[in-house]
């Protein structure tokens, strides 16, 4: 059975993973533990998927089944990664941080007090909350398209940008701004939304922060693959989704104003790199 080129890249990213955890480095037998049980569910389940799935089930329902799985396989390798984090690299932390007062406080300070300031805050932290459905409305705009071959190279460009800045993580630690507990913060508007986006980020994040932004990483690959695939109408508006995710993860403190930039060049070259497995011939 053929692998597909999203399939391809999770196998060697577990590898890769497991690989680590057991290189001479200070890490705990549990944590090497739980990330070899993480990487083998990852395998298992990719090698499920392409190889076992198609003998069991009708050949589209298999087809259908390999588009989504990838969704569950990006979390995994996310909280493999996570697993490395025992510290913060404080140093780094500080001249992210030095950078964002400069450039990201005055702006949001003045957003702040100008009379739409509660609604520009509320629109940030809705931006950011858009990264979760980003992808699965991708998949299914491409459904409707009547292109459910380019499944395979949407998660391609997607986990060729994103699984990079995950594999940040065991070497660059980072915490994100909104854990510093930085001052200048303390006047921005909060509201209902930005309570849901730190419920969930309570419950699914590893609490680190990824550098440069995972989610910005994604929402630019997938955008730039609905630009190059679907009606030129749609693409804006999934390019539009994109650059409100990447002020939303800024403008939230979720990430550094590096992290989001780094994203987007991160995402482009995601694109770039899919596109190009597919000229291989191991993507659609």
């Amino acid at each position: 059975m053929h692998l597909r080129g999203d399939e391809w890249i999770n196998l060697v990213a577990f590898c890769w993973f497991l690989f680590l955890a057991w290189m001479p480095r200070r890490l705990a037998l549990a944590r090497r533990i739980r990330i070899t049980a993480i990487g083998a569910a990852g395998l298992a389940i990719t090698l499920f998927a392409s190889l076992a799935l198609p003998h069991l089930v009708p050949s589209r329902a298999a087809s259908i089944g390999r588009d989504w799985v990838p969704m569950l396989l990006l979390t995994l390798l996310y909280w493999q990664a996570g697993q490395f984090v025992t510290g913060a690299d404080r140093d780094f932390e500080q001249r992210l941080e030095r950078l964002d007062l400069r450039l990201v406080a005055p702006a949001l300070q003045w957003c702040a007090r100008s009379p739409a300031g509660g609604w520009i805050f509320a629109y940030l932290e809705l931006s950011y909350w858009s990264y979760f459905p980003l992808v699965p409305a991708a998949i299914a705009a491409l459904y409707l398209l009547g292109k459910p071959g380019l499944v395979d190279l949407l998660w391609t460009a997607i986990l060729l940008g994103a699984y990079p800045s995950c594999g940040t993580l065991p070497f660059l630690p980072m915490r994100p701004p909104r854990a510093l507990g930085e001052k200048w913060t303390a006047g921005l508007p909060s509201g209902t939304m930005r309570a849901f986006n730190e419920w969930i980020l309570h419950r699914g994040s590893i609490q680190a922060n990824t550098y440069p932004s995972v989610h910005v990483v994604i929402a630019t690959a997938c955008a730039l693959v609905m630009l190059d695939t679907a009606p030129w109408w749609l693409g804006l508006a999934f390019c539009w989704v994109a650059v409100s995710i990447a002020l939303g993860a800024v403008g939230g403190r979720y990430h550094y104003a590096a992290d989001a930039i780094l994203g987007v060049l991160g995402g482009a070259a995601g694109f770039l790199a899919g596109i190009g497995v597919a000229a291989l011939g191991f993507a659609g």
